[in-house]
C-alpha cells in the first residue's frame, strides 16, 4: 500500500528520518527489509502528526500525542503485534533524536503497547520430520537442491536469509559459517552426514560450486541466480504440505521445530541460543512451551510416584 508522504512536519522531520535510517543501515547493520519496515512505520506516524497536529514543533510532540496515535491504531484494528512494532520504531527514533541533541527527552519512552496474546508455536513432530526427509525428491538439480535446503534448515536451524546467503566457501567438514542479523558471524556445527550431502551436491553440479558462489541458486534464462526468497517459501510449503496439515509451512517452521526438538531432548537453552544466533536468551525462551504430552512423559518417568 502506498503511504502518502506527510507534509507539514515533514519539512523538518524527513531529514531526521533519513539520518536515522542511515544510522540503522551503517551503524546497526539492519537489513534492507527491516529498514523498509522502519521507514513505513515512521511515515505512518508522521502522517498522523500532520493530520491531527498540523504545524506542531518537534519538541512539542509529547506522551499524550503518541498515546493518541496508539489509540487510533487500536480503533483501526491493527493487531497488538503490529502496534508494538510501530511503537518500538518510534521509541528508537526519538531515542536517536535525543542522542543527536534534537530533543531533551524521549516522549515515547515509557509507553506500552496493547497486551499481546502469547503465540503458541506450532512445530513438526519427529514423525513428520522423518516423513519429510523420506519423501521421493526428484533426481534432477532442483530436487537435489530442495532436499539439501530442507535438511540444512532443519539440521542447522537457519533463518531464511542465512540459508540463501550461504556460499560454498562457508562449508567446512565440521561446521558452516553463517552470517546472521547485524552481520554477526557464527559457526553452526554439522554432522558428517550433512557434510556428505554438501559434497555430493557440489560434485554433481561442480560448475556452480566455486567457493564464492551461492549454494542455493536457480537457473533462469540460461543464467544462474541466487534463489528467490519467495521460491524458497513455496518449496517449503509444497514439501511440508505432503507430511503436515499445519497452516504455516514456511522455512521458519523447520527452525522452530529444530529448536523445540533439541529442547525436548534435554539440550541446554544457552546452547540453543548460540545455535540459533539469538542476541539474548529471552528470544530463545519462546521454545520452553513444552507440550502437555512431554510434561506427562517426564513426570511419569522421573517422579518417584509417577508410575
Amino acid at each position: 500500500m502506498y503511504i502518502a508522504v506527510p507534509k507539514g512536519i515533514a519539512f523538518f522531520m524527513l531529514e531526521h528520518q533519513h539520518t536515522f535510517l542511515k544510522y540503522l543501515q551503517l551503524e546497526r547493520r539492519y537489513s534492507v527489509h527491516t529498514i523498509g519496515a522502519y521507514r513505513s512505520d515512521l511515515d505512518r506516524f508522521l502522517s498522523f502528526i500532520d493530520e491531527h497536529h498540523e504545524g506542531i514543533a518537534l519538541k512539542e510532540i509529547n506522551r499524550a500525542i503518541i498515546r493518541d496515535w496508539l489509540i487510533s491504531m487500536v480503533d483501526d484494528d491493527y493487531s497488538p503485534k503490529s502496534i508494538a512494532r510501530k511503537l518500538s520504531c518510534v521509541q528508537s527514533f526519538f531515542k536517536f533524536l535525543c542522542q543527536e541533541g534534537h530533543m531533551d527527552t524521549n516522549p515515547a519512552l515509557h509507553l506500552r503497547s496493547p497486551k499481546q496474546a502469547k503465540d503458541i508455536i506450532r512445530v513438526l513432530s519427529l514423525k513428520e520430520v522423518n516423513a519429510l526427509f523420506a519423501l521421493d525428491f526428484p533426481a534432477d538439480f532442483e530436487g537435489q537442491r530442495d532436499q539439501l535446503m530442507l535438511d540444512v534448515l532443519y539440521s542447522c536451524g537457519l533463518r531464511r536469509s542465512e540459508l540463501l546467503n550461504l556460499r560454498w566457501g562457508d562449508v567446512h567438514p565440521d561446521y558452516i559459517r553463517v552470517v546472521g542479523k547485524g552481520n554477526k558471524m557464527r559457526r553452526v556445527p554439522i554432522t558428517s552426514r550433512l557434510y556428505d550431502l554438501f559434497e555430493k551436491f557440489s560434485a554433481a553440479h561442480h560448475s556452480f560450486s566455486d567457493k564464492k558462489n551461492y549454494i542455493f541458486v536457480e537457473v533462469q534464462d540460461a543464467s544462474i541466480k541466487p534463489l528467490n526468497p519467495r521460491k524458497l517459501y513455496q518449496i517449503c510449503v509444497d514439501y511440508i504440505g505432503q507430511v503436515s496439515s499445519l497452516t504455516y509451512r514456511g522455512p521458519h517452521l523447520l527452525r522452530h521445530s529444530m529448536a523445540t526438538h533439541l529442547l525436548d531432548k534435554g539440550a541446554d537453552l544457552q546452547v540453543i541460543k548460540e545455535l540459533l544466533g539469538h542476541a539474548n536468551l529471552a528470544a530463545t525462551q519462546i521454545y520452553t512451551h513444552t507440550s502437555v504430552e512431554t510434561l506427562q512423559r517426564v513426570y511419569q518417568l522421573a517422579h518417584p510416584r509417577g508410575h
